[in-house]
């Protein structure tokens, strides 16, 4: 099975433009970065959405959107769901074939549609967290990693003695994932500088998650093959460098952005515009 780029169209999603106000956090992207996305979600969700989340959940969706990281021990089956390894020459997802162990792109989409379809409130509630979850994971480029690195983790970069007391981090080596989950917000952290406001310009009309979903998988590919995210063979680097963390600080707020703007609309189809 290939990811398909369309399926037959069932139900039209409202078109949203969701303007997104971003201040500098001393967070790291997916552990309270999950939460940031959550939370600017939830800014740009219809009305009815948002009852409908309050409804199904006891806590507010931010505190809650870290559900799947915390349950991987207790449901091992489930690790898989938030990634998918793709080759060094993948340009596009859907030459990518989906594991039978279930994927991230498998996965948001069969919890999408379990949010909006389910009966049972205890479904829904989870179907929720996991697509809150989820549209973080899949807007994050190392989860599209290659299968050999796992994803950027033994990509392994030595860092500089100085910039890693700036970064709060005693290792003399980091992962080239870990750069992208976390240290590179946490160096624009550093620099003291206040993050002005961003709008992310309208979402074209979204007809289905089954082809916005991949798209969206696609944007994240070509970030990860940014030659200046130097993941690819041949622009890989050996020593994490304060100029690698300002270049791309622009490209992790962005798809930052996306993550909550999509997610927003995500949720908007299926509890609210499907209804």
């Amino acid at each position: 099975m290939v990811y398909p780029s369309a399926r037959r169209v069932t139900r039209s999603l409202l078109p949203l433009a969701v303007g997104l106000l971003w201040s500098a956090p001393a967070l790291t992207w997916w552990d309270e970065g999950h939460q940031l996305i959550c939370a600017t979600a939830l800014q740009g969700v219809q009305e009815e959405t948002r009852r409908t989340i309050d409804e199904l959940l006891d806590r507010p969706l931010a505190t809650e959107c870290d559900w799947p990281d915390r349950i991987k021990k207790q449901r091992p089956a489930t690790r898989s769901w938030h990634y998918l390894n793709t080759r060094p020459e993948t340009r596009h997802i859907d030459e990518v074939a989906a594991p039978p162990e279930g994927d991230v792109i498998s996965a948001l989409l069969h919890q999408v549609h379990r949010l909006r379809d389910a009966t049972s409130t205890a479904q829904r509630r989870e179907a929720l967290l996991w697509v809150a979850h989820l549209v973080g994971d899949l807007h994050q480029p190392m989860h599209l990693g290659y299968r050999d690195d796992l994803g950027g983790n033994l990509y392994r970069l030595t860092l500089p003695q100085e910039l890693g007391e700036a970064l709060g981090e005693t290792r003399d080596t980091v992962s080239m994932h870990a750069v992208w989950d976390g240290l590179i917000l946490r160096y624009r952290d550093l620099s003291g500088q206040s993050v002005e406001p961003a709008f992310l310009p309208g979402i074209p009309n979204i007809t289905q998650p089954e082809t916005a979903v991949p798209q969206w998988a696609d944007e994240t590919l070509a970030v990860l093959n940014d030659p200046l995210t130097h993941y690819r063979e041949g622009t890989r680097l050996a020593t994490l460098e304060p100029s690698y963390l300002r270049q791309n600080e622009s490209q992790v707020q962005r798809q930052l952005q996306r993550a909550a703007a999509r997610l927003a609309a995500l949720l908007d189809w299926a509890l609210a515009a499907s209804k």
